[in-house]
């Protein structure tokens, strides 16, 4: 179901406008997508691929996955709007009827387990994370850093110098903190 703004999309109308977005970009037909869907054992029929398109049906996770993969692109910009022509209210994903939208960076860095939601309970969605990052994370300001470079790529992106310039400022300084850190560790 749409939300009252035309510029706000439930994740699965962004991800169905994103694959029609690539789709096109490689010059595929519905049929084609569908032909390679079928090449990587998941076999749908270009009415399905319309389906999708259309929003007479609703991609599911497994869908979403095996579409990015057909399509050579990152499921998360997919979800993010990642591929709109740039506006500021082109990117904008509601995750329900209740929750506030959020932008296509916002999504990203969510589905990056890079920050938590509006509303989230940020200790456990920074604790809740696999082992095999936890000790990267663990790291003073590491978390702060990868924002900062998402942050960076975003603001220039966009094309916002004074951003981008007070981003590496912020990424130097915090750089330069984590290098005296780890100075300290192999000198004990």
């Amino acid at each position: 179901m749409r939300s009252n703004d035309d510029a706000t999309r439930q994740p699965s109308e962004m991800f169905a406008e994103q694959m029609r977005i690539q789709r096109e970009r490689k010059g595929w037909t519905q049929k084609q997508l569908a032909n390679k869907l079928v090449t990587l054992g998941f076999p749908v029929h270009q009415t399905t691929v319309g389906k999708w398109e259309s929003g007479d049906r609703r991609i599911s996770l497994d869908d979403a996955l095996a579409i990015s993969a057909a399509l050579d692109v990152c499921p998360t910009f997919m979800l993010s709007g990642a591929y709109l022509p740039i506006s500021p209210s082109s990117d904008v994903v509601a995750l329900s009827e209740v929750t506030p939208p959020v932008s296509g960076l916002e999504m990203r860095m969510w589905v990056r387990g890079q920050q938590p939601l509006w509303g989230q309970d940020e200790r456990r969605y920074y604790t809740e994370v696999p082992s095999d990052e936890w000790d990267g994370m663990r790291s003073v300001g590491m978390g702060s850093l990868l924002q900062d470079v998402q942050r960076l790529v975003h603001a220039w992106g966009a094309g916002d110098r004074r951003a981008v310039d007070d981003t590496i400022d912020a990424i130097d300084d915090e750089l330069e903190r984590q290098r005296r850190a780890l100075h300290r560790e192999l000198s004990a």
